[in-house]
């Protein structure tokens, strides 16, 4: 038995970038050039993860939440675990195809009302832009549309915290800056984007690349 296509946020970052060059992967499993990547962003990624966890068992919240968000932690950490896992994750089957969305989270936050918003930690090497939120709007869109598929009823938001790094103390301890957002979030635009993978990973034919893709127009050069 064949196993199922998964789909990731960032297999729709790459379908969003080419829809050829995402097809070609998913579905004849021909992948772009391996890239580096830096490994301080997943030591991050750990480290907050456990900071999280400990107040999580003292039943607190972090002091980045503390003031701006009425609720707490999500209080199942074997739960959490599992949707954090690269591997499993929290999941979605599309009915018709079989095509999986998978999503890994870091954190999950329940309002004071009972409501579901996913909690991602994210690290730059400088202070925030106006704009730098807008660039997870669709991973967070795709996060409250597999809480609702799960039961959970989005609270229509997601916390992004970012941190950088401000200073280095005298005993070389580096000083992160902590920025958390509140970004309004939409399981029905989530749905959309899942459906529009969906649609493009069951046709028989390869689709059109991107005009801007460089890596499609590297292999044409080279035909």
């Amino acid at each position: 038995m064949p196993k199922p296509v998964i789909i990731s946020p960032s297999s729709i970052s790459l379908f969003l970038e080419c829809p050829r060059c995402f097809w070609l992967y998913k579905v004849k499993g021909i992948k772009r050039p391996p890239m580096i990547f830096p490994s301080l962003p997943s030591g991050m990624d750990r480290v907050l993860k456990e900071y999280f966890d400990e107040h999580r068992h003292k039943g607190k919240k972090p002091k980045e939440l503390c003031g701006k968000f009425p609720g707490k932690l999500y209080p199942d950490l074997d739960k959490l675990n599992i949707w954090r896992n690269n591997r499993k994750g929290l999941r979605y089957t599309d009915k018709g195809s079989g095509i999986v969305l998978m999503g890994a989270l870091d954190d999950l936050f329940v309002t004071s009302d009972g409501l579901y918003a996913p909690l991602d930690f994210k690290t730059r090497g400088f202070p925030l832009k106006p704009d730098t939120h807008e660039h997870y709007q669709n991973q967070m869109d795709i996060y409250s549309f597999l809480l609702e598929k799960n039961g959970m009823k989005s609270a229509g938001f997601a916390i992004l915290i970012f941190y950088h790094p401000k200073r280095v103390d005298e005993n070389c301890n580096v000083d992160f800056q902590p920025d958390p957002i509140r970004i309004k979030t939409s399981a029905a635009a989530g749905k959309g984007l899942f459906l529009s993978v969906v649609e493009c990973l069951t046709q028989k034919r390869e689709p059109k690349a991107s005009k801007d893709c460089p890596f499609c127009s590297w292999n044409r050069g080279c035909g």
